[in-house]
């Protein structure tokens, strides 16, 4: 017989289970291989990127001599070999971390020295400091092997909308690489390049002209040499006239551009003009009358955007004629201005006979008008007829005529007008006669151009096709 199952029989087992221990010897190493890393990642953040330049000549560079962009050092030299044919100099560089978006295609990097030119002195500081490797940033994909210039670029930088033209002319005569490109004896461009065309035919200079003056460059704009010293013989003697140094020494070209109705299209990069020898005087005597700056308005403003309109009625005289006047008008955010023979029918008008269209669609003119002052009307809409109001806040009345642009069809280039065009009379500015006014562009938006506000609209007066600007009174 089986004795009972009893704890005295089976007494209880203690069960040890061992207590794992961190390893503490192993987190010395740990924290040495993370110390490691960091200083590592430092070390490499420090080195920069790697970059080589190919020159012909050294110039006196040494390793430890600094990359410089805008007067800044972005970068050092770390050493300086020649190649394996002995024919030019590798030099490497390293550029710092705010430096290397400059390894980029398209950059350019030389190295800068005393210089005396006809433009002048460059480079004094390195008489007594150390000579430097100057860099231009390019616009391509990152790039870490440049081919270096012989000398300083003659343009340091191109800017979005910078135009590039060639000329042409039988001989080189003086020319040189950065000459100026004149125009009433002001600076707007330089001479890039003077070489032979592809079929040593004629002699090719490459242009460029600064932004801020490219649309004085039209297809019958003219160019002619300047020498730089004029002589004249005569019964009182002989008489010396030297238009500058610079273009003593180096030579320059000069350009005139006709008056809007001959002066053509605006040019693109590429184009090509005959050179000639000297100019005809009337080019002399031409006003292209051109919005030229850097910016038609400040930056980030939009132009007015205005709608062409017509205006047309039944002449409420005994044959009852059909008649109509045409312009532009702009929609604001008070309402629909424009010239007052546009926004109101006119008294002569038969009953019930009047029809505004405003770019193809038909506006009311039973709504109330808010105003009519100097010839201009704001009436209400019913309806919107865009979603791109003109704003109040840029509206203003100047106290005294300021430099505007005239700006009628959206699609059609603004016409300049200087302030030394305008004089003040009974509240309005008349335009000088001299300035050649499209009849077609009655209602034109007037636009000041430092402040980029609406100051007017124009008007054409019927009698003599005379153009004046019509102020607003601020309430719009």
């Amino acid at each position: 017989m089986t004795p009972p199952h009893t704890h005295e029989n089976n007494p209880p087992k203690a069960i040890v289970k061992p207590r794992r221990q961190f390893p503490w010897i192993w987190l010395v190493p740990i924290i040495t291989l993370i110390l490691a890393a960091g200083l590592a990642h430092r070390a490499w953040q420090m080195r920069g990127v790697i970059v080589t330049v190919q020159l012909s000549e050294g110039h006196g560079l040494e390793p430890g001599d600094p990359v410089r962009y805008r007067g800044i050092t972005v970068g050092e030299i770390r050493e300086i070999t020649l190649d394996e044919k002995l024919t030019s100099v590798l030099i490497t560089l390293s550029l710092q971390e705010r430096g290397k978006e400059l390894a980029r295609r398209g950059s350019r990097f030389w190295v800068v020295r005393p210089e005396i030119a006809a433009t002048g002195v460059a480079g004094l500081e390195t008489l007594l400091g150390p000579r430097y490797l100057a860099v231009l940033p390019g616009q391509g994909n990152p790039q870490r092997w440049f081919v270096g210039l012989d000398d300083p670029p003659v343009i340091k930088s191109i800017q979005e909308g910078d135009l590039e033209i060639i000329l042409r002319t039988p001989s080189r005569q003086g020319l040189r690489a950065g000459a100026p490109v004149l125009y009433r004896q002001m600076r707007v461009g330089t001479i890039l390049s003077v070489g032979l065309t592809s079929d040593a035919g004629a002699v090719e200079v490459r242009v460029h002209i600064e932004h801020a003056y490219a649309a004085l460059i039209r297809q019958n704009t003219r160019f002619w040499r300047v020498q730089g010293i004029e002589a004249d013989l005569n019964i009182t003697g002989l008489s010396l006239g030297i238009d500058s140094l610079e273009t003593l020494l180096q030579g320059g070209i000069a350009l005139a551009t006709p008056p809007p109705n001959r002066a053509g299209n605006a040019v693109h990069t590429g184009h090509q003009f005959p050179l000639e020898k000297e100019p005809d005087n009337d080019w002399l005597e031409w006003e292209p009358l051109v919005a030229i700056g850097s910016q038609m308005l400040p930056p980030g403003l939009s132009p007015p955007r205005t709608l062409r309109a017509r205006l047309s009625w039944t002449n409420g005289s005994l044959f009852g004629r059909a008649k109509s006047h045409q312009g532009w008008v702009l929609v604001t955010e008070g309402g629909l201005l424009g010239p007052k023979d546009l926004i109101i029918a006119p008294e002569s008008a038969e009953e019930g006979s009047s029809k505004l269209e405003v770019a193809g669609e038909t506006v009311s003119l039973a709504t109330p008008l808010i105003w009519q002052e100097n010839d201009l009307a704001l009436r209400e809409l019913e309806n919107p007829l865009s979603d791109d109001a003109w704003p109040r806040y840029r509206i203003e009345k100047p106290d005294e005529p300021v430099d505007c642009l005239i700006i009628a069809d959206p699609t059609a280039s603004p016409f300049p007008l200087a302030v030394a065009r305008l004089h003040t009379e009974n509240g309005i500015w008349r335009i000088d006669e001299t300035i050649p006014i499209d009849p077609m562009w009655h209602g034109a938006a007037i636009v000041a151009r430092k402040s980029g506000k609406l100051v007017g609209m124009l008007l054409i007066i019927d009698d003599d096709d005379e153009a004046v600007v019509a102020l607003l009174p601020g309430k719009s």
